[in-house]
């Protein structure tokens, strides 16, 4: 889950925009501890490519846009385990609205230190979570369970079942949390070196039988089976069930 989102001056460490989420965090010295690590960053290990990192149980995700001898820092504090891909999409749309929506002048040269009119960026922040948020409605996620509970009463190989996008992003699961981390791991390292989209891909792991079977560009079906289904068999249900999705969400 999404908790804090900032922007700030890179070369200053000054707060330009602050959303809140969830109140975790002492906003001015999280701000300095940002400044702090990109001050790092440039002058110790000579680069401006700060990506994320992770602190425990979260992650910082940044995006850093050079404007003139200064720039601006992007950054999204979140859970560690969500999905690395659409959070830094988010950001990404983040920074390009942002850039867009103000006169960079206002930045760099005629920069005066008042931030109040930076303050409406709040409805662009607000319309990028709500269109991230809201992949399926709630009429068809209550259909999707419909079709998960006939699965598993449809074969005693099945365990456990989930939709997810194709970077990994959860619709629906009843999938083990380690099973389910493991699989969104996958996709978000397939989807960051390239390759964007599972077509079908069956795998005899340490929990079972694992089949990921790509419905269309976006989404994907996920079937664990038990260790003794034979890879025929998992093949099939997971292509007829990969059909009644598709009808369904396409």
């Amino acid at each position: 889950m999404i908790k804090n989102i900032f922007i700030m001056k890179g070369n200053t460490g000054e707060l330009i925009f602050y959303k809140a989420y969830e109140d975790v965090f002492n906003v001015k010295l999280t701000s300095s501890f940002l400044s702090a690590i990109f001050s790092f960053v440039k002058q110790t290990l000579k680069t401006e490519e700060l990506s994320e990192i992770e602190v425990g149980l979260f992650r910082f995700i940044f995006e850093i846009e050079k404007i003139k001898q200064d720039e601006l820092l992007f950054a999204l504090f979140s859970d560690r385990t969500d999905n690395l891909v659409e959070l830094r999409n988010q950001l990404r749309e983040i920074k390009n609205q942002f850039l867009n929506k103000f006169d960079l002048n206002l930045l760099t040269d005629n920069y005066d230190g008042e931030i109040s009119k930076f303050l409406d960026f709040e409805k662009n922040i607000d319309s990028i979570m709500e269109k991230g948020n809201q992949l399926v409605s709630d009429d068809i996620k209550n259909d999707l369970l419909n079709i998960f509970n006939e699965l598993h009463t449809f074969s005693s190989f099945v365990v456990s079942s989930a939709l997810l996008t194709q970077t990994g992003r959860v619709i629906v699961s009843n999938l083990e949390q380690d099973i389910l981390q493991e699989i969104v791991r996958l996709l978000e390292g397939r989807f960051l070196s390239g390759n964007y989209r599972v077509n079908e891909l069956i795998s005899l792991e340490k929990f079972g039988v694992l089949s990921l079977m790509g419905i269309d560009k976006h989404f994907i079906s996920v079937i664990l089976f038990k260790s003794n289904c034979p890879f025929e068999t998992g093949l099939v249900i997971s292509k007829r069930f990969s059909n009644r999705l598709q009808k369904l969400i396409c």
